[in-house]
């Protein structure tokens, strides 16, 4: 029984432990949770990656990235360019992604819904092609 839970725990830790990612870059730093988006009035339930990306300089600052995405095991997103992504960031600001955002695009990453909805669910990801101007 012991082992039991251990196995468990040690799958539902490594289900949830690659949402949390960082890099730094340039001054800028992006920082990725996870976010649960619950929106009945749009009928909206999902389990999202939240990016956070913050300017830490005085200047503006460009940032170009892409991702790869991984569901369940296999590669969604790679060599798809619809999946590079630029933000301008004013000095010292942050970008943060939220639920139903659909006007800064690039600052979610869709994880999985409720298992009776789709049984697709995120398993891996990188922010890839990072560049900062």
């Amino acid at each position: 029984m012991k082992m039991r839970l251990t196995i468990i725990g040690l799958l539902l830790f490594s289900a949830t432990s690659f949402a949390q990612k960082s890099i730094s870059k340039s001054g800028i730093e992006i920082q990725t949770k996870p976010l649960h988006c619950n929106v009945p009035s749009e009928g909206y339930e999902a389990d999202l990656i939240q990016l956070t990306i913050t300017n830490t300089t005085n200047q503006v600052k460009v940032v170009n990235y892409s991702f790869e995405l991984y569901y369940d095991n296999n590669c969604a997103t790679c060599g798809h360019d619809e999946y590079l992504y630029t933000q301008t960031l004013q000095p010292n600001q942050t970008l943060q992604g939220v639920c139903l955002d659909r006007n800064n695009m690039g600052l979610t990453i869709f994880d999985h819904m409720p298992a009776h909805l789709t049984k697709t669910q995120l398993t891996d990801f990188n922010i890839k092609s990072v560049t900062v101007q």
